[in-house]
C-alpha cells in the first residue's frame, strides 16, 4: 500500500526535522504507543497496539534510518510483527522552508501479511490514514506556537 501527503507546519525546517528524528520526541505523537527504545542514533524499536476491525494486537517495528540529509531529507524503514501478522514500512519525507514555515512532502509504502494482511486493504488503508492524521496532529500542537 502506497501512502503520500503533504504537511504544513509553521515551525523551521531545523526544528521540524529535529523533531520527526528523534524518537523519543516523535514517540509522543504516535498513537498506540505503549514503548519505544532508542538503540542507537539511527535505530529505534517501538510497541504499538494496532487495531482493525476485530483484531486488536501489539506490534513490534524494528526502525532503521536509511538516508539522513539533516534539515532536508531522511528516509527509514520499519520491519514489524504482531500475533496475527507482519508489516514491513519505507517512509521518505523531503522538507523545504523557511525559519518560521515548511513543507513535509512524505511517501510511505508498507507490505502487510498474515492474518492482518487479509483484512482487505480498504480497511487498512482507512486505519493506517487516520493513524498518519493523528501522528501529525500531535507534531503539529508540539511544534506550533499557541
Amino acid at each position: 500500500m502506497d501512502f503520500n501527503g503533504t504537511f504544513e507546519i509553521n515551525a523551521s525546517m531545523e526544528n521540524v526535522y529535529n523533531f520527526v528524528m528523534d524518537p523519543e520526541k516523535l514517540s509522543s505523537c504516535i498513537p498506540g504507543l505503549k514503548k519505544m527504545e532508542k538503540v542507537s542514533d539511527t535505530e529505534f524499536n517501538v510497541l504499538v497496539k494496532v487495531g482493525i476491525a476485530f483484531i486488536k494486537e501489539d506490534f513490534n517495528i524494528k526502525f532503521s534510518v536509511l538516508e539522513s540529509e539533516p534539515t532536508a531529507h531522511a528516509r527509514l524503514s520499519g520491519v514489524g510483527s504482531g500475533k496475527s501478522g507482519t508489516i514491513d514500512i519505507t517512509a521518505d519525507m523531503r522538507l523545504t522552508g523557511d525559519d518560521s514555515k515548511s513543507t513535509m512532502v512524505w511517501t510511505a509504502n508498507a507490505n502487510v501479511g498474515g492474518k492482518i494482511g487479509s483484512m482487505g486493504q480498504r480497511l487498512i488503508t482507512g486505519q493506517a490514514e487516520k493513524i498518519i492524521n493523528q501522528m501529525f496532529k500531535g507534531i503539529k500542537e508540539a511544534l506550533e506556537p499557541n
